[in-house]
């Protein structure tokens, strides 16, 4: 029987958030595990939590692509701090609970590399998946979804939160006391129809995560390289 997946997601402050006196940035981490945890309860496998660092928690596997969905709340609630974020998917070592996990086994291995590579990164998000194949080409995606979004003013932020809420643009503008014409050219200079298209090709790649897919490219580097982990 194959060992069981999960996602393992870490949040850490960027390096200007570092620069918070100790007290101010522990409560930040906290305030954001504690949004985290009220927004995908349902989804967790264990949750988040703060050792005062950095912040983590599982993600079912099966939920993978709401990392998404993640990035956008804590970016939209929390601005304008930035964090750094990371997503590593594979089996962990002992007994997951809600409240009680090991940090150790290959989606911890997994999370912590990418989450070095994020803050040796332009790109805020970092992933390790099972196949390197969906690795890099989900990174290559994640690279212009980062971009995108952290080129949003607070100005496309309070519209774009509306937009998530469901709001039409009439309404948005009445709720924000511009025109509506104010509004759409918002969204086009967030170019949000773009964002849209790229999460959703996102969405569609991180589905594969919880197949452990290993595609040809993989296999065939696999090959050559005889007893090396995939993905790590």
């Amino acid at each position: 029987m194959p060992p069981t997946l999960y996602a393992a997601v870490k949040l850490a402050l960027q390096n200007k958030g570092s620069r918070l006196p100790a007290a101010t940035k522990s409560q930040v981490l906290q305030e954001t595990a504690a949004l985290l945890n009220g927004a995908f309860q349902p989804f967790l496998a264990g949750n988040f939590t703060t050792d005062g660092a950095e912040i983590k928690g599982i993600l079912m596997v099966q939920e993978t692509p709401r990392l998404i969905q993640l990035i956008q709340l804590v970016d939209l609630e929390m601005n304008p701090l930035h964090f750094n974020y990371a997503l590593g998917v594979g089996s962990i070592s002992g007994k997951v609970t809600p409240d009680s996990y090991d940090e150790t086994g290959p989606a911890w291995t997994r999370v912590n590399r990418a989450l070095k590579e994020a803050a040796r990164s332009t790109q805020d998000i970092m992933v390790r998946l099972p196949s390197s194949f969906l690795t890099r080409t989900v990174n290559t995606l994640f690279a212009v979804e980062s971009d995108l979004r952290n080129n949003w003013s607070a100005a496309h932020r309070e519209t774009i939160k509306l937009v998530r809420r469901g709001r039409t643009q009439v309404e948005m503008a009445e709720l924000l006391g511009v025109t509506q014409a104010a509004i759409s050219q918002r969204l086009k200079h967030a170019r949000w129809d773009r964002y849209l298209e790229v999460c959703a090709a996102l969405d569609e790649l991180l589905t594969q995560a919880r197949w452990q897919l290993l595609l040809p490219w993989d296999l065939h580097k696999a090959q050559r390289k005889k007893g090396a982990p995939k993905g790590d």
